[in-house]
């Protein structure tokens, strides 16, 4: 089979499906944040992402990496939320990683998580099986990493990742945030931050495969 190209059009169309994608879970988000955390997560994001719709409408032009700091700028300056600001900060860095890139190898999506995991990790302090959105990018990366050279199954097999890795955060003991004060009691449910990273990456991949 050959390779699809994972071009600028392609991921913003992603992007775009991420935005519509959030304000359907937005109950969903909310609800899963409030067993662990201040319950707000759903409305922050639908805020957030709104915002990075209205920053990408109507603009199909430039490179991957602009689109990418585009779209991080406005949800971090929009998102009044930790995961909002990391999430979109994320995006900024591997925005500045694909500068000038017009079309994308499975490498590169494979890097792009590696620098978004590397900024979340350093800029909230965390590390992998702590309960947080890191533990699924991580997986989103692992997965990616193990797709092939075809730059959208990466992106599908990011989706998987994300998914598979919120699921696991279900069975950790939180240990940072509000989360971490309840402690025990937020077992059993996956982390609000890594289900939501979930949403994005199935939406940004589903969005960018269709033709």
């Amino acid at each position: 089979m050959s390779e699809r190209v994972l071009d600028t059009t392609r991921l913003r169309a992603g992007l775009l499906n991420a935005c519509a994608r959030v304000l359907d879970a937005r109950a969903e988000l909310t609800a899963l944040d409030a067993a662990a955390g201040d319950g707000d997560l759903g409305e922050s994001l639908a805020i957030g992402f709104a915002a990075v719709e209205k920053e990408l409408a109507g603009d199909e032009a430039g490179d991957a990496g602009a689109l990418l700091l585009r779209a991080g700028g406005a949800l971090s300056r929009a998102a009044p939320s930790t995961f909002g600001t990391l999430l979109g900060m994320a995006w900024r860095d591997a925005g500045r990683a694909l500068a000038g890139r017009t079309e994308l190898a499975a490498a590169d999506v494979v890097g792009a998580l590696d620098v978004m995991a590397a900024g979340v990790a350093r800029r909230g302090g965390v590390h992998a099986g702590q309960r947080t959105v890191l533990d699924g990018l991580l997986a989103s990366r692992d997965r990616a990493g193990a797709a092939g050279d075809d730059p959208i199954a990466a992106l599908r097999a990011a989706a998987d990742g994300a998914r598979a890795g919120a699921e696991a955060t279900a069975s950790m003991r939180p240990q940072v945030g509000r989360a971490g004060w309840i402690g025990e009691r937020a077992q059993g449910r996956p982390d609000a931050g890594a289900s939501a990273w979930a949403v994005i990456a199935g939406a940004i991949a589903a969005g960018a495969e269709r033709d």
